[in-house]
């Protein structure tokens, strides 16, 4: 007791540090971040800086502690700065943020590679979803040398691309995000050699073929019997007479009903003056359309025209003056609704 009472003047002092210091790493390995939600992202670019990722994550309206962040900046070595897209989960630790970014564990992304008319529009869907710019990667669709080493050129370059959802992570290069599309393409047309071999299409035509058929309809039940009207007429040397190739020749989409001068465009995609196919794709073709072409149905049609119910489905025949009459109904039916 003599001695405590003696030696209570430095005891206490020891006795408030001590507390002090537990309170304080009690703060620090629980400091929280806090986020508006379940969780948000945060997208770091290649060659940031630290402050740039501090700014990042503010700008996002992160709350965190700064302090806290820096020291655990220091003691994980968090001084390489991994570029990429994290998950930061409501509530999660700040030493578990600063791990997650010093390690580059960022989270990978279902992108959804879609139906494009043109080059432009795809890069401009997937500049919104990766890191590298449209520019760049109209750059490579356009770069022959580049699309050579994968038996392409700049006018069948969208051919590498089959629609469907991949994951992939957001900082991915230009050049390895076409190299993981090849791989893709690959595996995607092994599962359907056979068939292929056994309409007598490259992949490339099958994706032409395709491509029309997937501006005519959406129908999936029609595809198959849409492909085999444009087979049949491949095979007699007849012209495609196919409606979306003048869009595409005329670079309008928009138009609802083709007529009159529009079929007199000069261009390699008019398929009323040209007979085969045109020389690339009109689109990227879904994965139904291309299977349509895959296993068209075997019939005798030369002709089709949409139903003047404006139920999306098609009128099918082998004969002229059928065909005639189908399309003259379809057209008193635009008339009446003044679809022009």
């Amino acid at each position: 007791m003599n001695y405590f009472r003696k030696n209570i003047g430095w005891i206490i002092p020891v006795l408030i540090v001590i507390g002090f210091i537990v309170l304080f790493t009690s703060y620090f390995f629980s400091a929280k971040v806090d986020v508006l939600g379940e969780k948000t992202y945060i997208y770091v670019y290649p060659n940031s800086t630290k402050k740039d990722v501090l700014e990042i994550i503010q700008k996002e309206g992160i709350v965190f502690n700064t302090f806290v962040f820096k020291a655990y900046s220091t003691l994980l070595r968090y001084e390489e700065i991994h570029s990429g897209r994290y998950e930061v989960r409501n509530n999660m630790s700040v030493g578990q943020l600063v791990n997650m970014l010093a390690n580059g564990h960022q989270t990978p992304l279902r992108l959804v590679v879609g139906k494009s008319r043109t080059k432009a529009e795809f890069a401009e869907k997937i500049d919104k979803e990766l890191a590298f710019s449209k520019k760049d990667l109209l750059s490579k669709l356009n770069d022959n040398e580049f699309l050579s080493t994968f038996g392409l050129d700049s006018s069948t370059s969208l051919t590498l691309f089959i629609p469907n959802t991949y994951e992939v992570y957001w900082d991915i290069s230009v050049e390895e995000f076409f190299k993981r599309m090849n791989r893709e393409q690959e595996v995607f047309w092994k599962k359907r050699l056979v068939k292929l071999e056994e309409i007598g299409f490259t992949k490339i035509e099958t994706m032409t073929i395709a491509s029309i058929v997937e501006e005519e309809t959406n129908q999936v039940a029609e595809k198959p019997i849409i492909a085999g009207v444009y087979i049949n007429r491949l095979k007699i040397n007849m012209p495609l007479q196919a409606d979306p190739t003048i869009k595409y020749a005329l670079g309008d989409f928009t138009i609802k009903r083709i007529a009159g001068k529009m079929l007199g465009v000069d261009s390699p995609f008019n398929t009323y003056k040209r007979t085969g196919l045109p020389p690339n794709p009109i689109c990227i073709p879904s994965i139904s359309s291309i299977d349509a072409v895959l296993n068209y149905s075997k019939h005798n049609y030369l002709f089709f025209c949409a139903k003047e119910d404006f139920s999306g489905n098609h009128n099918f025949t082998a004969n002229i003056n059928e065909h005639y009459a189908n399309a003259r109904k379809y057209q008193k039916a635009l008339n009446e609704r003044d679809i022009y």
